[in-house]
């Protein structure tokens, strides 16, 4: 099961959580307010320390919360044995001809009279809105919240593996790849083993910040001008169990709400700012790109006016939205060290 996501930190976590355990001893507490997938939260929780994560779109922190709080311990009980099988039961379930298989399939008829969009296959489309009713009823009918964001998170995966997109959902493709043929299935997330008590929120940056009582915290900003709200509106829409009303072609939601400062060259240098000031802690980590909408040594003066800064650099392949060896070579990629303890 993949996490498809633009800026997935996966192939530099290693070198982010060593870089920082040279500074903060284990056993310390780290938030991570634009958690995403939540790959560097559960490598910090993996490394020993206490974890505060969160993201203003709620599909992240449903992630999160698999990956950091669900240690198999959660009831299935009201609806099934096991949460085993209750994932048997979801992949079993009767097609349904609703939202998604009109509004994100080659056979449905998209209400503001767009083409059929060719996210999913027919089939996939149904048992996606079999699954995501089963899950809503299964939480009106007592199941906690905890078990049916699990749920969701699984789904979530599957879908994943069966879209028909390039790289983001921002569009769907025109000719099917391989991988959008297979049947949808979901599959049992692993429990985790942490015995500390790590957090997961939903919330904007800018509103946890002041709130946050840590000896650290890592921020990982969006760096292009690609906004996660509208090239995720899927998951979004999954995580959220609502039906907007898909505009244009590509059948979007509504982000506006999500948008961040930070993917607009003309407003990213404020976001720093508001997020950086708002935080009370000694030490900031901040993750980003040589082609982030501040360059370098923009951010590095902007960042200097809150204390001293350290800025460390790792050479990566580019990926192209394929995941494939791009042309353009090789992208340095910045963790910025900020002690405000003398601010």
């Amino acid at each position: 099961m993949a996490y498809r996501y633009l800026g997935n930190k996966t192939r530099i976590s290693e070198w982010i959580v060593n870089s920082i355990t040279e500074i903060l001893e284990k056993g310390s507490s780290i938030a991570d307010p634009m958690c995403g997938t939540g790959t560097m939260s559960e490598a910090f929780a993996r490394s020993g320390f206490t974890v505060h994560a969160s993201d203003q779109l709620l599909f992240p922190v449903l992630h999160a919360k698999a990956r950091l709080l669900y240690t198999g311990s959660y009831d299935f009980k009201p609806i099934a044995e096991s949460y085993e099988q209750a994932i048997k039961f979801l992949n079993s379930l009767d097609p349904v001809e609703d939202f998604f298989w009109q509004e994100y399939s080659d056979e449905g008829i998209p209400q503001n009279g767009s083409k059929s969009r060719k996210y999913f296959t027919g089939s996939n489309a149904k048992q996606i809105d079999a699954i995501r009713f089963q899950i809503k009823q299964w939480r009106r009918n007592g199941l906690s919240n905890d078990a049916c964001d699990l749920l969701l998170h699984d789904l979530i995966l599957a879908i994943n593996d069966v879209a028909n997109i390039a790289g983001t959902y921002g569009y769907y493709r025109s000719s099917w790849n391989k991988s959008s043929l297979k049947k949808i299935k979901l599959v049992p997330s692993i429990p985790v083993d942490f015995t500390v008590n790590h957090t997961v929120q939903h919330g904007k940056v800018e509103d946890i910040a002041s709130k946050l009582n840590v000896d650290g915290c890592y921020l990982d900003p969006p760096y292009t001008k690609r906004q996660y709200g509208g090239n995720y509106h899927i998951l979004e829409t999954i995580a959220q169990e609502d039906k907007p009303l898909p505009v244009g072609e590509g059948g979007l939601r509504d982000w506006s709400s999500e948008s961040s400062a930070y993917c607009y060259k003309k407003y990213a240098k404020q976001a720093f700012h508001d997020t950086i000031s708002g935080l009370s802690t000694k030490w900031v980590f901040i993750s980003y790109s040589e082609d982030g909408q501040v360059p370098p040594d923009e951010l590095l003066d902007l960042l200097s006016h809150y204390g001293n800064v350290e800025r460390l650099s790792k050479p990566l392949t580019r990926y192209n939205s394929n995941n494939k060896v791009s042309k353009k070579g090789v992208v340095k990629e910045y963790l910025y060290i900020l002690d405000k303890s003398n601010v």
